[in-house]
């Protein structure tokens, strides 16, 4: 969001007023957000001419906008993030369930492997190493107990999937 110099139509970003600070515009107008800011709108009726045209926004509680703005954010994400996280689970618990009970050859498995990986890495990128840490070593792990007999998962890489 941006504000706009009521002089010149130089827009400033909001996120320079904040702290209640003022702006000097390069024009020499003084911007703040007590004053007010310019927003885009559309005309009511759907008409042309008025859309497109700017009309003034004022007296607004920056404070509970933000809060309201931060709440919806942070109230959704926790619940996103908690449904990929059982996704991810039920993820590894049916791989894990693939490697002790299953009769799928290696390659199945690794591929299986690697779709999680690519899962994980999708929708968590920061978490990559900690995947490799977690769940390669407990697939390999895994595959040690119960079909050492079909050779290393992965064959002779270190670095896993």
């Amino acid at each position: 969001m941006s504000l706009r110099c009521p002089n010149c139509g130089r827009e400033y970003d909001v996120t320079l007023f904040e702290f209640n600070r003022e702006v000097t515009c390069a024009c020499g107008e003084r911007l703040s957000l007590k004053k007010g800011h310019e927003e885009k709108g559309s005309a009511k009726d759907g008409s042309i001419k008025d859309a497109g045209l700017r009309r003034p926004i004022r007296d607004i509680d920056w404070g509970s906008f933000e809060k309201e703005i931060f709440g919806a954010v942070n109230a959704r994400s926790p619940k996103v993030d908690g449904e990929r996280a059982k996704e991810i689970r039920a993820m590894a618990d049916r791989i894990s369930a693939l490697i002790k009970q299953s009769d799928l050859p290696r390659v199945d498995i690794e591929i299986e492997i690697r779709n999680f990986r690519e899962y994980v890495i999708e929708h968590f990128p920061e978490k990559e190493e900690l995947f490799k840490a977690i769940y390669i070593s407990r697939f390999r792990r895994l595959w040690d107990e119960h079909r050492k007999g079909e050779g290393p998962l992965f064959g002779r890489c270190a670095g896993g999937a």
